[in-house]
């Protein structure tokens, strides 16, 4: 597990020094700081990942299983691990390339986030968290055809899938989990 550990951090170092490349126009990204973000893509990108596992924990949640015992995650200062462990998979498909779509069509400005707080800190001004917020709700809406179902749905209803998904692996109903593969 130390190793695989090793291997997923070593993956995040490059995916983050690459996901830089995405943005363009006002805002940088040169590497993942958080507690606290200290940058416009940063400050972005916890929210986002926040917003996420708040979306993994609820379903995990509503089907009855503990959201701190996960696989690949441990669970540490009250940290759920399972919810880290399912949230993966929706990383870079819905947060990071929802942040693209921010940036990159100037849906947020330099101005719509505060300045670096006593510790650094940098966060959305409240007028445009409401416009970050009603992007979201549109993003979670935007449709895909699921892999495992054939079916077209939305991207909340995705996640809610891969959780029932990663139950009928742990009844053994399949033999192994099967991720959300992402058509481009």
């Amino acid at each position: 597990m130390d190793a695989l550990r090793g291997y997923e951090g070593k993956a995040a170092t490059i995916y983050f020094q690459a996901l830089g490349s995405l943005f363009t126009g006002f805002f940088a990204f040169d590497k993942r700081t958080k507690r606290p973000p200290t940058d416009p893509i940063n400050s972005l990108m916890s929210l986002g990942y926040t917003l996420l596992s708040q979306q993994v924990f609820s379903f995990i949640q509503a089907v009855g299983l503990h959201t701190h015992f996960g696989n690949l995650h441990v669970p540490r200062d009250n940290h759920p691990a399972l919810v880290s462990d399912l949230m993966e998979e929706f990383r870079a498909q819905i947060v990071d390339s929802f942040l693209s779509y921010l940036v990159n069509k100037k849906i947020l400005t330099p101005e719509d986030f505060t300045a670096p707080d006593e510790r650094g800190g940098v966060y959305l001004q409240a007028s445009a968290l409401k416009k970050y917020l009603k992007h979201w709700e549109e993003k979670l809406q935007t449709e895909t055809t699921h892999p495992h179902t054939g079916y077209k749905v939305a991207y909340r209803r995705c996640i809610e899938l891969q959780v029932r998904e990663y139950i009928t692996c742990l009844m053994g109903e399949v033999d192994v989990y099967r991720p959300m593969i992402w058509k481009l």
